[in-house]
């Protein structure tokens, strides 16, 4: 049994990786802001849980998680080592996701400043941890597109504060771990979307969902069409939360690493086009999408709320992930959606009450 120190389990990716640790009977020690009962967590793992139809009795809740309050802007000044002896393994997960350049001091402290603090915490006062696992973004290599291979990127152009904090961030890691005795594993998903069996995500409008949400504004305001400037043939990296999951989990209970400093790309695959995705969604929603630039009030209005995650959309990128697999022994590789898993995961979405 492990016991795992985890941020973020509020989240999207940190309550599925939470609810999948305490399904293998690993404890669990969750770092949580604005949580003092500890209730916020449990719910979010209650439903992440539910969401992989995993089996998640209030007892294992009970004791196998252990929420830990913690400052907005210090995840450690409220932490007495004596609470963290049993640390195996610590997943970093939680991140500041802001996009808006005004926001870039905020996405710095906390994505960077935070980060280090945490790691330089844990370094110092859990001597038995094993690994520090951090999650990234494979987008930290900025929007030239092309090949991305496994290494630390030093060129491309990073357009948003949560770019730019998370490349510092792996750089930061990637010094530290240089000078200390606590080995790192830089983890770097794709876009993220629902569990491709049950469709479960969080409802937060992210990444592929930005499209679902522009497409429904749509169709509220009765468009049975729409114009949209995406590049219908780049190809979308989608790499579904179980699988993600699936392969933290497979890392973290692996032999011990030896390497001070490992980077993994974790992908899903250029499967679909943009196109027959976009084209996808709206038919769920009732609306025909044609590639080409806004023409009605509401579609400019949806248009400029998307544009500053655009030319993610509309640029291609090939991820390599071999040191991935073959720290997981070459068993998992690519997996693209299928159309049926995508139609589930936008269903899913869309059933929102």
């Amino acid at each position: 049994m492990k016991t795992i120190l985890l941020t973020g389990a509020t989240g999207f990716v940190g309550s599925a990786l939470a609810a999948a640790f305490l399904a293998r009977s690993d404890r669990v020690i969750a770092l949580a802001r604005n949580d003092p009962d500890g209730e916020r967590t449990r719910a979010a793992v209650r439903a992440a849980a539910k969401g992989f139809e995993i089996s998640l009795p209030e007892t294992v809740l009970d004791q196998h998680l252990d929420v830990v309050e913690v400052d907005h802007d210090s995840y450690v000044a409220r932490l007495a080592s004596a609470r963290l002896a049993a640390i195996s393994d610590v997943w970093h997960v939680a991140a500041d996701m802001s996009m808006g350049k005004s926001k870039l001091p905020q996405s710095f402290a906390t994505n960077v400043g935070m980060t280090s603090e945490l790691y330089g915490y844990v370094a110092t006062h859990v001597p038995q941890c094993r690994r520090f696992y951090y999650m990234s973004t494979a987008y930290v290599v900025g929007l030239d597109g092309g090949q991305v291979d496994e290494s630390l990127h030093f060129g491309g152009n990073c357009v948003n504060p949560y770019q730019v904090s998370k490349r510092c961030a792996e750089y930061s890691l990637a010094l530290l771990s240089s000078a200390s005795r606590l080995p790192v594993t830089i983890f770097r998903p794709t876009i993220v979307v629902g569990h491709r069996v049950t469709g479960w995500t969080v409802r937060n409008g992210f990444g592929l969902y930005m499209f679902v949400e522009a497409i429904k504004m749509i169709a509220a305001g009765t468009q049975t069409s729409c114009n949209l400037p995406l590049t219908s043939t780049s190809r979308p990296d989608l790499l579904s939360v179980d699988r993600l999951v699936e392969q933290a989990v497979a890392l973290t209970v692996r032999p011990q690493a030896t390497k001070p400093l490992e980077i993994f790309n974790c992908s899903g695959g250029g499967g679909m086009s943009m196109g027959e995705v976009v084209t996808e969604i709206g038919r769920l929603c009732g609306v025909a999408v044609r590639f080409s630039p806004p023409e009605t009030e509401l579609e400019k209005v949806v248009v400029a709320g998307m544009e500053p995650r655009m030319p993610f959309a509309n640029t291609d990128w090939q991820f390599s992930r071999s040191k991935l697999d073959q720290a997981m022994g070459d068993r998992h590789g690519d997996m693209p959606l299928s159309l049926e898993e995508l139609r589930r995961i936008v269903s899913w979405y869309l059933a929102a009450p």
